[in-house]
């Protein structure tokens, strides 16, 4: 599976179209931010938010939220999660699931800050999204998007957050 991510990743440049979409659905100051993500990372929001938009029709702060849900992980020059540190976290995960928050540090100086940011990007984001101006709920959405809801979704926040979720789990 992350072989084939990988792969996919390495191969994929945003279109002409995909630039519209991202215009179409981001104020500029958020689609400045999304620029600065990693175009492996652009990728995936763009499948996300095609995912999100064959569900729900209709719903910008949904669409928002899936173009930027992991913008804090590589929107940052200089404090963005590398390749490298996405295949260490995969291996300590699998082999010593108590490294990556040992190796963690707040401190943006810091060569361990992107083991910080693979485990706080949904909070990061979402401090992210609300200096661009995203509206409320697609800061919500992207604040929440890692908190898997355990019962069926009792409002229509819970139901955005259920489909971006099920876009991101299947991306």
């Amino acid at each position: 599976y992350r072989t084939r991510q990988l792969l996919v990743s390495l191969r994929r440049t945003l279109t002409i179209s995909d630039q519209a979409e991202v215009r179409r659905w981001l104020s500029p100051q958020a689609a400045a931010l999304f620029a600065r993500m990693t175009p492996r990372d652009q990728q995936h929001s763009l499948d996300v938010l095609r995912r999100v938009q064959d569900t729900l029709p209709s719903q910008p702060a949904l669409y928002a939220a899936a173009l930027l849900h992991d913008v804090a992980k590589t929107a940052q020059p200089g404090q963005r999660i590398r390749l490298w540190h996405r295949v260490l976290v995969v291996i300590l995960t699998a082999f010593w699931p108590a490294a990556v928050p040992k190796l963690a540090s707040a401190d943006p100086q810091s060569w361990r800050y992107p083991f910080f940011l693979h485990l706080h990007p949904p909070a990061l984001g979402a401090q992210l999204a609300a200096a661009a101006g995203c509206d409320p709920l697609t800061i919500e959405l992207i604040r929440h998007h890692q908190d898997k809801l355990t019962r069926a979704p009792a409002n229509i926040f819970e139901q955005l957050l259920a489909a971006l979720q099920a876009a991101d789990d299947a991306s």
